[in-house]
């Protein structure tokens, strides 16, 4: 029998006494009003020097499947114009990278002459001397300490950088602040919206038909594609990911901030598909819960606050069936964020050995939704996981996070 369960049934695992547990070893619309500045999308950073938008994209690809990739977002892999652009580049690297080395879009053609795939004039390179010697290796990487560019061949895997190559169609105003707003003024379909956030236009993803609609979806996952447990501070600082209707991202925590702490009360909504475990008797389940939420500003390390919520009195058991309100999220209340670059648990290894981070964590958790997608053991407290109803653990296959005001 698995550590934590028995721990819960005959109290002999380690836990601590907060009730957690250690493992045992686009849709845009017509709401825009002013175009006066620019705003990236979440997981994208604004390059000035250039103008446009990158996304740091850590998920390892040879050279064509990179470029495919960027163009399936609308964008191409990097082109560099000069030394100033590339030290813009390597500094959003340094802040939200994972990687040592990333893809751009440089490639040497039959005729033994570079070009960018985004077609710009290839009138910048940085390569050190005889780094593009080599006939055999024709596609381009840089890193965010070296001082040039190197060649490898095409058909290698490295992480890569997406370029925007004209964001400018991205409105810097909405009028309406969330998606339940949305709802309200009458947009009744899912799929992307503006709103409007003290710092710009956000695009993000509303869920108009769960549970009545209205909700902004702050996180995804649908398969292991895109790392989660070792992005850094700034990354879900500012949010990751492929922002796409069936994609993995974050959407960031200044923005989970805000959303959670306009209105007086708020919802946060899990819900959570299968269970990787080969083992396991709820492959093809699905469970969703809702609990009273905030989370505080970065001043605090993004302290969370949960609760039951009660849909009526003496309603301990709250609402939805991945939850009993006793292993959870509500054991979190008044626990920092915690991620690779940032531990804040007091138990280090909950993020540098059982992959939990990025979340909220104190002598680790019997709950972590950024956790490794693919967990060193099933069901033991490691990577992506869920304790289901108190009792089973499981690592999911999928699961969203959503936020409302309180209906």
């Amino acid at each position: 029998m698995m550590a934590y369960f028995v721990f819960l049934f005959i109290s002999l695992a380690v836990v601590d006494i907060n009730c957690l547990i250690l493992p045992s070893n686009t849709l845009p619309i017509n709401t825009i009003q002013n175009k006066d500045s620019f705003q990236c999308d979440n997981g994208w950073h604004w390059l000035q020097s250039k103008k446009t938008c990158i996304s740091i994209q850590d998920t390892p690809l040879n050279w064509s499947d990179a470029e495919s990739q960027c163009v399936t977002l609308g964008t191409h892999l990097i082109s560099i114009d000069n030394a100033f652009e590339e030290d813009a580049a390597k500094n959003v690297m340094q802040q939200y990278g994972t990687c040592d080395y990333y893809w751009i879009g440089a490639k040497r053609g039959a005729d033994g002459n570079f070009s960018w795939s985004d077609k710009n004039q290839f009138s910048y390179s940085n390569f050190g001397p005889g780094g593009d010697n080599n006939p055999r290796e024709n596609c381009t990487d840089i890193n965010e300490r070296s001082t040039f560019w190197r060649t490898l061949d095409c058909s290698d895997k490295n992480c890569f950088i997406c370029e925007n190559p004209d964001p400018s169609n991205l409105p810097d105003f909405a009028i309406y602040t969330d998606c339940a707003e949305l709802k309200e003024a009458g947009q009744t379909k899912n799929g992307f919206y503006y709103i409007s956030t003290k710092t710009g236009a956000k695009k993000v993803f509303c869920d108009m038909e769960v549970n009545g609609g209205g909700w902004v979806v702050i996180q995804q996952r649908v398969d292991e594609t895109l790392k989660f447990w070792n992005q850094k501070w700034n990354a879900y600082k500012q949010g990751f990911g492929f922002f796409a209707e069936n994609s993995n991202f974050w959407i960031g925590n200044d923005l989970i901030h805000e959303l959670s702490s306009k209105d007086a009360k708020v919802i946060l909504r899990i819900e959570l598909w299968g269970d990787q475990n080969p083992t396991s008797p709820y492959k093809n389940d699905y469970w969703w819960s809702e609990f009273n939420f905030q989370l505080e500003d970065e001043s605090t390390d993004y302290t969370l606050h949960a609760s039951i919520l009660q849909r009526y009195p003496n309603d301990w058991k709250g609402t939805g069936n991945a939850s009993t309100n006793w292993y959870d999220v509500t054991c979190e209340e008044g626990v920092k964020f915690s991620t690779v670059d940032k531990i804040n648990d007091p138990m280090s290894k909950c993020v540098t050995d059982y992959h939990l981070g990025g979340w909220w964590l104190h002598y680790c958790s019997t709950v972590s939704l950024n956790g490794e997608y693919k967990p060193a053991k099933y069901a033991d407290g490691y990577g992506f996981m869920w304790l289901i109803d108190g009792e089973y653990m499981i690592n999911p296959i999928k699961s969203r996070m959503l936020l409302r005001k309180l209906l």
